[in-house]
């Protein structure tokens, strides 16, 4: 955190030393689609491990400022919520035996029967904090072609665990360590008379997520991927 709040301090006292008055607020709602995983993890010390592909539809929204340092440039910071969901697990049974696991064992204690739980589907409710740059490139009167890069950083608040077949369910709010990514953006801006929309396609460019110790994983470890997934964001924006 201490890393997040220095850079966050840099770029606020950079955009005060542009002459530049152009400000603007958004919002922006985004879902995107990810293969979050593929690595190996072992449940309880047990004498075998679960090689764990992980995918999921994820969803978010934001209040960002927008703030311009040259003609055709801009960055930003955005402040909001991300739930990060894993909706499908793939991965080998052990000792060879045919077929593919689709659930993950959870430490979970029902305080009756502490039968062997799974889960199948599961979610983190995320603060995120996205530092972006952007540059414009202007098509015609009123209509923008934008890109831009983007760093988000998630603070995880709580999880919600789906057992059994879906009908009961484990919420936790397990502390985790700081995780983030890296995004490339490209969109359409066009302005209207009292605002701006901007639709625009989201490419996952790094995701670093931290291990859960529901899954008896250490929270310090690394779970890391490069691409593979995709998304859309909408924003609305207003010039200040």
């Amino acid at each position: 955190m201490t890393r997040l709040s220095l850079i966050i301090g840099t770029l606020f006292t950079c955009t005060s030393l542009f002459g530049q008055t152009d400000k603007n607020i958004e919002i922006s709602l985004l879902g995107r689609y990810d293969k979050h995983a593929n690595y190996v993890s072992n449940f309880a010390d047990r004498v075998y491990n679960d090689t764990n592909k992980l995918y999921g539809f994820s969803y978010g929204i934001n209040g960002i400022y927008r703030r311009k340092i040259s003609n055709s440039t801009f960055i930003y910071l955005g402040l909001g919520y991300y739930q990060l969901r894993i909706a499908k697990i793939r991965g080998p049974i052990p000792y060879n035996i045919p077929g593919t696991r689709t659930a993950r064992n959870i430490n979970y204690d029902d305080g009756s029967t502490n039968l062997l739980y799974s889960t199948s589907k599961y979610h983190y409710n995320d603060l995120a904090i996205t530092i972006g740059f952007e540059k414009t490139f202007l098509i015609k009167r009123n209509l923008d072609f934008d890109v831009g890069t983007e760093v988000i950083g998630y603070k995880t608040i709580s999880q919600k665990y789906s057992l059994l077949d879906g009908s009961k369910h484990y919420e936790t709010d397990n502390d985790k360590p700081f995780e983030f990514g890296v995004n490339l953006n490209a969109g359409i801006n066009k302005e209207f008379k009292r605002f701006y929309l901007k639709p625009s396609l989201i490419i996952p460019v790094y995701q670093n997520l931290k291990g859960d110790k529901v899954f008896y994983e250490d929270p310090k470890m690394n779970i890391s991927k490069w691409f593979d997934g995709i998304g859309v964001s909408i924003k609305i924006g207003k010039y200040l």
